[in-house]
């Protein structure tokens, strides 16, 4: 079985909801914390996601971003977050994923195709609303 451990050192993505039902894909830079809930979603989340039609515009949130791929979720109407902390020094670090882009058009949870639905049910994050949340704290994510 996977865990966390294993994935450190990958940029890999995963895919939670907020306590509104609003999804955001979660992109971890290497070093970014990863919930056991969200394991499952690891392997076919971004796929997944990359393959929901283009319906929304975006909006810019952080000047750091210049991932397409960061666009490419929010244009399908995900939240996209990325460990950013990996461009900054210790003393800048926000110990949190921040938002990158978020769409103009937020997707729900029931709005998703089954599995994708069945990979964000795995790992709500009741104390945080995306795009309120800019920055989403790695000890709201355990």
């Amino acid at each position: 079985m996977v865990t966390p451990h294993d994935l450190q050192g990958f940029d890999v993505g995963w895919i939670a909801t907020d306590a509104i039902g609003q999804v955001a894909l979660f992109t971890t830079a290497g070093p970014g914390p990863i919930p056991d809930s969200a394991i499952p979603s690891v392997e076919h989340s971004e796929e997944w996601v990359c393959s929901l039609p283009e319906v929304s515009d975006v909006s810019l949130v952080t000047s750091m971003s210049s991932a397409n791929a960061f666009v490419a979720f929010a244009k399908r109407r995900l939240f996209a977050y990325d460990w950013s902390d990996v461009h900054r020094d210790a003393h800048q670090a926000l110990n949190g994923y921040e938002l990158q882009y978020r769409p103009l058009n937020p997707l729900r949870l029931y709005d998703l195709p089954a599995p994708l639905r069945a990979l964000a049910e795995l790992t709500r994050l009741s104390s945080v609303t995306f795009g309120v949340s800019i920055v989403v704290i790695g000890d709201q994510i355990s």
